[in-house]
């Protein structure tokens, strides 16, 4: 009986018509823009001298040095090229994570941070979300100078005095 079950089931499926398919096609399209900018030399690797600064200006958690400009120089910048957000990333101070850590060391200052601040001095904090940071407009096919500053701020006092130094990497976004 089963035998003859097994005859039936192939006798039914070899009867059965093939499925046809047609040939589709899928267009693919879309546009490569030159919407980004190279971040010229003197941009790539620099220091930003903060100064000599009495320890005696940290009379208070907050308290901070002048701000010391420095700038990121985009060239050439694309034909499309709208807006960049700049992030900055390194080790976040543990008392403020919203400034870079100094590093340590046997003559190392402490009780601080370094600050990043914008083009019109807010606060641009240190690991920053993309979604948080605000675009800068940039002007097609030219050279464009991204303005910054940072600072020294007290994150505890009193401070220690000595050598200060920390490293942030920037990042720019493009638009």
């Amino acid at each position: 009986m089963r035998t003859l079950q097994y005859l039936l089931g192939a006798l039914f499926t070899t009867g059965a018509p093939a499925a046809l398919a047609a040939d589709s096609t899928i267009a693919i399209s879309g546009y490569v823009r030159d919407n980004a900018c190279t971040v010229a030399g003197e941009s790539k690797d620099f220091t930003v001298d903060l100064q000599d600064n009495a320890a005696k200006q940290f009379y208070a958690v907050g308290a901070t040095t002048p701000p010391v400009p420095f700038r990121i120089v985009l060239s050439p910048c694309g034909t499309s090229v709208t807006a960049v957000k700049v992030g900055f990333t390194g080790v976040a101070d543990s008392v403020n994570t919203s400034l870079l850590k100094l590093d340590a060391g046997t003559s190392a200052a402490a009780g601080m941070g370094v600050e990043i601040l914008d083009q019109q001095q807010s606060r641009l904090p240190v690991n920053a979300p993309s979604s948080t940071m605000t675009r800068t407009t940039l002007t097609p096919g030219q050279t464009n100078i991204l303005n910054f500053y940072a600072r020294l701020m007290a994150t505890q006092v009193p401070v220690t005095a000595g050598h200060v130094n920390a490293t942030a990497t920037f990042t720019p976004e493009f638009q």
